[in-house]
């Protein structure tokens, strides 16, 4: 009878593999290491590069803005208005009139080290009045080599403020117009100091540094690059990439000596690209020491080999074969089972066989953990959605607010400041709050109709019938607010007249709470988007107009939904006489108990599931 073959015994293969074959995984395993580390050192210079590249814009807007605002700000102050106005009227002269407007351009921009010159244009003048220059240029050399290059924007009958360079200046152009009939009277042309707009960047950025605004024609050169070198090739080769409309968007590109990137950014009133420039020598210098590091590794590895050779043959299979045993019985169910056989002939089996003990007499610590943990998540989703608050109306009722102070008394605006304080203070202190009565939402409800009722005045009729029963029950707090502020903005403001009615009612499962308001006609597409919103399709946000009333009425719809469960949450709809119908349903008893049991019952049965699949 043939005997079977006995098997080899696990020192000898483990002895035999690792003279065989330790070169391969030991070579794999530096080349690994090297081309993640150095794919991990290319990235994260990229990453610091368009760091750099954004704080360069961010920086640059921030001055560019503020410049612009005082650039703005003579409008609002009507100085130069009443002038223009007692100018027309006959009761200053061309002489008296200008003299005036120079006298305040010189104790705004004069003496401002941001503005190195400014230009005042009479409105039908093609030549400017008023003119002063703090770096020496002249009128002439102004009139020649400035003008033409702004020409086309004075020309235009538009107010607001335009960022251009020319011949490697920076200028501001902005056309004045009265506030009250919006009728032109001039135009006002500053440059800036780009030596101060561009303070805050680091000297090694700023030296390699371009900038173009609105056109990749006319740049700013910090970096003084020569013609035909290498970098004057990259730069217009980034440039050619310029569009004048990305938001946010880097190009990069590269030769043998130098990485460029090309940062474009649109603001308000101007688009803005930064071009820097960086050695690839200096930009990858810790990956060359890596690549020494490396070498130095593997000359020392070779000794820590023969090393483990003995280690795995003396203090590998003994210990292997008791955590596999304690394994195999904790895979069988046996919760709680510790490794056997006494002493670990090493530190570090002892250490796992330590670890493994403790796990085994944490399982049903853990198992406990999963649930919590599920719990800690589901409420962590709830306090951000609920921390997400729109303060876009505050814009148009502090604009009232000022309007209302000059055109009434100081009763009105106190009460529009006390409503707006209401709501203000129920948003801010219901951050970590998850339920609050129903009459408190009310109120801040309440607070809201006063100020949109100063707004809209006449136009707006409001209607409440409330079921006083159910001011005490407990709601997610700001559901309202955003519900009656779309039918506002999507409703009210598009027709002369409208009416809002806020219902809140019940039946014997749920508690409604209606907001009717009078409005155009949905279209069936409306109606599809309003859906895809409600679903939490991102997609069909709108861009602008309308988009913070739509994360609004998305928001309300999944904490409905998050707290209550999927069969409530927010309805939208229009009847036949083009009432736009939004409801929101909420159970009218406590489930949370009967919930929180079933949540629990589902995580147990997960993990039973799991220990029987790694069986």
């Amino acid at each position: 009878m043939k005997r079977e073959k006995k098997p080899t015994s696990l020192n000898i293969r483990i002895l035999v593999f690792m003279i065989l074959c330790w070169a391969i995984p030991l070579v794999v395993f530096f080349a690994f290491t090297t081309i993640s580390y150095q794919q991990g050192i290319v990235e994260k210079a990229e990453g610091l590069m368009e760091d750099e590249l954004s704080n360069v814009a961010a920086f640059a807007s921030i001055r560019i803005g503020d410049a612009i605002t005082l650039c703005q700000r003579p409008s609002y102050e009507k100085t130069w208005e009443n002038s223009w106005k007692k100018y027309e009227a006959g009761s200053l002269s061309v002489t008296e009139y200008l003299q005036e407007v120079n006298a305040s351009l010189k104790g705004k921009f004069y003496s401002d080290e941001r503005f190195n010159l400014y230009a005042f244009y009479r409105y039908g003048e093609s030549k400017a009045e008023c003119f002063s220059s703090r770096t020496g240029i002249a009128y002439n050399s102004y009139v020649k080599e400035i003008e033409p290059g702004l020409a086309d924007i004075i020309a235009m009958d538009s107010s607001y403020a335009y960022v251009r360079i020319v011949n490697g200046r920076m200028f501001i152009i902005r056309n004045l117009y009265t506030t009250t009939d919006y009728e032109r009277y001039g135009t006002l042309v500053v440059e800036l100091n780009k030596q101060k707009i561009f303070q805050d960047v680091p000297a090694d950025i700023r030296e390699n540094m371009v900038i173009c605004i609105g056109s990749s024609e006319d740049v700013i050169d910090f970096a003084g690059i020569e013609e035909e070198s290498a970098q004057q090739k990259l730069l217009t080769q980034l440039l050619a990439e310029y569009d004048g409309t990305s938001n946010r968007v880097i190009t990069r590109m590269e030769d043998r000596a130098y990485n460029g990137y090309l940062y474009q950014e649109r603001e308000d009133n101007y688009h803005i690209g930064v071009v820097v420039f960086a050695k690839r020598s200096e930009l990858y210098s810790s990956l060359y020491e890596f690549y020494t590091i490396v070498a130095v590794m593997l000359l020392l590895f070779i000794p820590l080999f023969c090393y483990g050779v003995y280690f795995l043959r003396r203090h590998i299979q003994i210990p292997v074969e008791r955590m596999m045993q304690a394994y195999q019985k904790m895979e069988a169910g046996e919760i709680g089972v510790k490794v056997g056989g006494g002493v670990m002939p090493n530190l570090e089996f002892a250490y796992m066989m330590e670890g493994f003990d403790r796990m085994s007499g944490q399982v049903k610590y853990l198992f406990d953990y999963v649930y919590d943990e599920k719990l800690a998540r589901k409420d962590a989703q709830i306090q951000a959605l609920q921390a997400q608050i729109n303060p876009h109306f505050l814009n148009n009722t502090l604009e009232m607010m000022n309007w209302q102070a000059r055109m009434s008394g100081d009763v009105v605006v106190s009460k529009m400041i006390e409503s707006l304080g209401t709501v203000l203070d129920y948003r801010m202190n219901r951050a970590n709050v998850k339920a609050i009565h129903l009459a408190e939402e009310l109120q801040c409800i309440d607070a809201y109709f006063y100020i949109m009722s100063m707004r809209f005045g006449q136009r707006l009729s409001i209607e409440r019938e409330i079921d006083e029963d159910l001011l005490y029950i407990m709601v997610p707090p700001l559901i309202l607010q955003p519900i009656v502020e779309n039918a506002i903005v999507h409703g009210v403001e598009t027709i002369k007249n409208g009416v809002i009615r806020l219902r809140v009612y019940h039946d014997e499962e749920n508690v409604y709470l209606e907001v009717r308001n009078t409005g155009k006609e949905m279209t069936q597409k409306d109606k599809e988007r309003i859906q895809a919103i409600l679903d939490g399709d991102e997609s069909m946000l709108p861009e602008t107009t309308g988009r913070h009333t739509s994360i609004g009425i998305q928001n309300v719809n999944r904490r409905i939904r998050l707290v209550y469960g999927e069969e409530y949450g927010l309805s939208i709809d229009q009847t036949k006489d083009f009432e736009t119908v939004s409801t929101i349903t909420i159970p009218y008893n406590n489930k949370e108990e009967e919930k929180s049991l079933k949540e629990r019952n589902e995580v147990e049965n997960e993990l039973k599931n799991m220990a029987r699949l790694n069986k």
